[in-house]
């Protein structure tokens, strides 16, 4: 070997221990940064012969843990490891502290609000036009409660319950007209939407460790997890983002000064989507339904619109946004005109259909086309619809009717039985 190339040898080991040191001190800090995140958390349990879900009590602000009558829920997620990590067709668990960095950067941060722009802007607009179309009540909204399943770390949600009606004059009791449940079938999911939902009322110095909190912010290095190929520059793997962004905290304390009917009204299920709202109970309880990232989920979709159809009002306005990148356990694994029929056909009439030419990036904006960061694109252009529940529904029969749809399909498929997860 020639000096030359002993000395290139000897400046790339250098570069890569100093690399790999780095990755390892800031995953350390991303690791301590979960752990205050992913703490015991209060929560009501709804009786067993409802459903076995946990309800995340609506508390703003939350005194929940001070009352004897709720419990403590905490999830540490286990590690998964997998073999297939640089693949990107390779789903990473939902759960996986990668996952929960990046919903957390993607919902929270100041660095993930163009995606939100991009997504969150047209959803709210939409609600709030048929909200005006059709607002008859002074006490609330033909759209309320909204449903939000598959909520992640809640933002979505958060927006959609602090949305303030600027029509709203002085002694309007409509200030914040949407009701909001937001619902995961994630626990880890809903540690971390709680902690941002309460972030305000923490001991601002409670996290001193590397600078990980700053003024009610906690720190975190979204990037440091990223796969080693398709990378442009190392220093941008280093890059950091700071949650949750200044207008949340503002908002958040805002509502310490407004009486306890005046303020926004959340809470959080944690459930399966289809256990959970299947019940007879849940039969018309909501006026719309929002799903961002969710029908793709579906293990089976014409469960999720048995089910959707079951749980809204006659009228009800479902609102979806996202791709139809059917997940592992999915079934089937129609096309979007394939899917528009399916819709149709289980009692929903469509208002708005649209397959949008703008890429939004998943996770960040520099995963679009044409970023610095790397070689490759992680974005998808969104199936954007409206649908409004047509069919009217007849009270003696409809609720045996989902049951037994649902049961048929899980039989013809080989599925644990409903009511089997009903009764355990």
């Amino acid at each position: 070997m020639s000096k030359s190339q002993s000395t290139s040898t000897q400046s790339l080991s250098h570069h890569l221990e100093k690399k790999i040191s780095k990755s390892a001190e800031l995953l350390e800090h991303n690791a301590f940064v979960l752990e205050e995140i992913l703490k015991q958390f209060p929560v009501e349990g709804i009786p067993i012969i409802e459903t076995q879900s946990i309800k995340l009590r609506n508390t703003f602000p939350s005194e929940a843990a001070e009352t004897s009558e709720y419990t403590l829920a905490r999830y540490i997620p286990p590690y998964y490891g997998t073999n297939k990590k640089d693949d990107i067709n390779e789903e990473q668990p939902y759960e996986e502290a990668v996952q929960i960095i990046a919903h957390l950067t993607r919902d929270w941060s100041k660095d993930g609000s163009l995606i939100r722009d991009q997504t969150y802007s047209w959803i709210k607009q939409t609600l709030w036009s048929h909200h005006y179309e059709s607002a008859d009540s002074a006490v609330s909204s033909p759209l309320s409660p909204i449903l939000v399943p598959g909520a992640g770390t809640g933002r979505l949600a958060f927006d959609l319950a602090f949305a303030y009606d600027e029509k709203c004059t002085s002694g309007c009791m409509l200030q914040f007209p949407f009701a909001v449940e937001a619902m995961d079938n994630s626990i880890t999911m809903a540690a971390a939407a709680n902690y941002m939902f309460h972030i305000t009322y923490k001991d601002d110095t409670i996290l001193t460790k590397n600078d990980t909190n700053s003024n009610g912010k906690l720190k975190i290095y979204p990037f440091v997890s990223d796969s080693l190929s398709n990378e442009v520059d190392t220093q941008r793997r280093w890059d950091s983002a700071m949650i949750p962004e200044e207008s949340v905290l503002n908002q958040l304390q805002s509502i310490h000064k407004q009486s306890p009917h005046q303020r926004p009204k959340l809470s959080y299920t944690v459930g399966d989507f289809v256990t959970t709202y299947s019940l007879p109970s849940k039969r018309e309880v909501f006026g719309s339904l929002v799903t961002l990232f969710f029908i793709d989920t579906a293990t089976n979709i014409y469960e999720y619109i048995f089910t959707i159809h079951h749980l809204l009002r006659n009228g009800g306005v479902w609102i979806n946004f996202g791709p139809v990148q059917w997940h592992r356990n999915s079934q089937l694994h129609p096309s979007t005109n394939e899917l528009r029929d399916m819709i149709q056909l289980g009692g929903f009439e469509i208002l708005y259909w649209e397959i949008s030419d703008q890429l939004v990036a998943y996770r960040h904006p520099d995963d679009d086309l044409g970023s610095s960061r790397s070689t490759r694109s992680e974005a998808y252009r969104p199936l954007k619809f409206v649908a409004v529940k047509s069919n009217p529904s007849s009270k003696n029969s409809k609720d045996d009717c989902l049951l037994s749809s649902i049961e048929e399909v899980r039989l013809r498929t080989g599925r644990r039985s409903l009511n089997l997860d009903h009764n355990d």
